[in-house]
């Protein structure tokens, strides 16, 4: 592949995966934070129970089959190959051709970094093999989230004890994504993206009036 493809595509790739990691994140900070408010917002959500706990159990839905498209091996697009197209394209990583691309002059403090090596990329994807709980994802996703499989089906309290999954691990998800995506950005034309927060203020606005409006009954 010529370099100017090679530019194109990976400009093009990174743009849609942070796109993708954003939804990820978005979707995990929501799970999270109506979690936290059942500690002092409980009564306001049980006004509404079945909205809230069918909204919760959707997100983590939708977490379970997105944590699988962007870590799983067999995904055609995802983390895993992304770390394979920077491999097999490092060139148009290299420190002289981030000075090129931005037209740095030689002592540029951009230019005082580490070049993006085989170990480097190979760091990285170990990093993703060491979140413990990908196995757990693939799992539920195989055998209840996007394919029924019967011995679940028929006792849904078998998922937690057969398959556990660490809460915190969404956390470093996220701190994941965000890294691996913005070391080759960064080493490309000096661009990182953040994985902002949606507005959860929307959430805690709308419980915060159920409660005032609670405590004037």
């Amino acid at each position: 592949m010529e370099r100017e493809k090679a530019e194109k595509e990976f400009e093009e790739y990174r743009e849609y995966l942070h796109f993708e990691a954003q939804r990820l994140a978005s979707y995990i900070r929501l799970y999270h934070h109506l979690h936290e408010r059942m500690k002092d917002r409980l009564n306001e959500i049980n006004i509404s129970p079945t909205f809230f706990q069918v909204t919760i159990d959707a997100l983590f839905t939708a977490i379970v089959l997105c944590i699988d498209k962007l870590f799983g091996k067999r995904s055609e697009r995802g983390f895993f190959n992304f770390l394979s197209f920077v491999e097999n394209y490092r060139s148009i990583f290299s420190i002289d051709e981030l000075k090129r691309r931005k037209s740095f002059p030689n002592d540029h403090w951009m230019l005082n970094r580490q070049p993006i090596t085989i170990q480097r990329i190979e760091n990285d994807r170990i990093k993703i093999q060491q979140i413990e709980s990908l196995s757990s994802f693939k799992l539920r996703r195989d055998k209840s989230h996007d394919h029924f499989d019967n011995e679940y089906f028929l006792d849904r309290s078998k998922l937690g004890g057969d398959i556990p999954m660490k809460r915190g691990d969404l956390s470093h998800i996220v701190h994941t994504m965000l890294d691996i995506l913005n070391t080759y950005s960064a080493a490309y034309d000096g661009n990182i993206y953040s994985l902002g927060p949606l507005n959860i203020n929307d959430v805690d606005r709308i419980l915060d009036i159920l409660h005032k409006y609670g405590m004037r009954k």
